[in-house]
């Protein structure tokens, strides 16, 4: 697959929910995770010295579109090579790495993708360890591993009450306990403007929605929006309602090429590519950008298909130094050295 053509654009976006009770309204009902492909290459291995590091750090290694790789140990097996997903509520692992390890099946969930429903099997993981940091009985949707592109996602349910740092630049991912990493944000974020140099540091508020950390202090072209900042997704994709609302004032292109999204589970959503307008997060400023609109099932999942909604992939992503969740405090903080000028999103 040629990644840089516009004719087709990858993104999977699945809502997964019990079989028993499922019910759209219910928030803890839903669980979102965003897959990749199988159409892609095989992910590249970790660096060699990717054991634990003090602080939580460990080395991190990225898949043929930059989509940050981690090593996870799961019930004392492994490194197992995951993705990092902050658009995922719950941690997704192969049938490839269950098999391997051993685990049967637990029950069902319903997986809702970006252009239907399908059912999938569960395991229960007794212990997930990653930086350091462990989770146990973890329950986990089972999907083919050619699809996922690695043997797994970590969500958010392992990174809830934490603090995860994706270093794109440094090439590292942190996970910290919950109470302490606020002062060391915060820190961190006085310590520059006493500098002089605040603008390398820019915290932006968050809410939680469906487990997930969501900026709603967001705009493109004047339109209002509701983002979220999703690793686990190589495109960055926008809702119908707010390709309407751009269009309208004339901000898109006038013909926009048509292009495929496809989800993990080989469902097919067409889409529309353009560049957009600079998107603005909080205090950061994000130029040079292209987005896919469509009409996803996940939008009308999260009942954000009438008003407009973004999903930051990973190609916008990257391009800062580093980001940091802070699922506690409900903070997003980011740094880059161009902060004072638009970030550019480009290449």
């Amino acid at each position: 697959m040629n990644h840089g053509s516009s004719r087709r654009a990858v993104l999977g976006g699945l809502i997964a929910a019990p079989l028993a009770g499922c019910a759209a309204g219910l928030e803890p009902s839903l669980v979102q995770v965003n897959l990749q492909s199988g159409l892609l290459p095989p992910a590249p291995t970790l660096p060699a010295d990717g054991a634990g590091e003090p602080g939580g750090a460990v080395r991190a290694g990225f898949d043929a579109v930059r989509r940050m790789l981690v090593d996870v140990t799961i019930d004392e097996t492994g490194p197992h090579r995951f993705v990092v997903d902050t658009g995922a509520n719950r941690s997704v692992l192969s049938t490839e790495a269950a098999t391997a390890i051993g685990l049967p099946t637990t029950g069902e969930a319903l997986v809702h993708g970006i252009a239907g429903v399908m059912p999938s099997p569960t395991v229960l993981v007794r212990s997930l360890a990653v930086g350091g940091l462990l989770s146990r009985r973890v329950r986990m949707p089972v999907l083919d591993g050619r699809y996922l592109g690695a043997d797994g996602l970590l969500g958010v349910d392992v990174l809830a009450h934490r603090r995860a740092v994706l270093n794109f630049r440094d090439q590292t991912f942190s996970l910290f306990p919950g109470a302490a990493p606020v002062a060391v944000a915060r820190t961190a974020q006085d310590r520059s403007a006493r500098d002089g140099d605040a603008g390398d540091v820019v915290t932006v508020p968050a809410r939680h929605r469906f487990g997930q950390l969501t900026i709603v202090d967001a705009e493109i072209g004047g339109v209002k929006l509701t983002a979220f900042l999703d690793s686990g997704a190589e495109n960055t994709v926008g809702n119908m309602a707010l390709r309407n609302a751009l269009q309208g004032p004339g901000l898109l292109n006038d013909r926009l090429p048509r292009v495929e999204l496809v989800s993990a589970t080989g469902q097919i959503a067409a889409g529309e590519l353009s560049t957009i307008p600079p998107l603005r997060l909080g205090g950061v400023r994000l130029g040079n950008m292209t987005c896919v609109f469509a009409d996803l099932h996940t939008f009308r999942i999260w009942d954000l298909d009438d008003r407009p909604a973004l999903l930051i992939g990973v190609d916008v992503m990257r391009h800062f130094d580093s980001i940091e969740l802070n699922f506690r405090e409900r903070l997003v903080t980011f740094r880059s050295g161009q902060f004072g000028r638009t970030v550019n999103t480009a290449g």
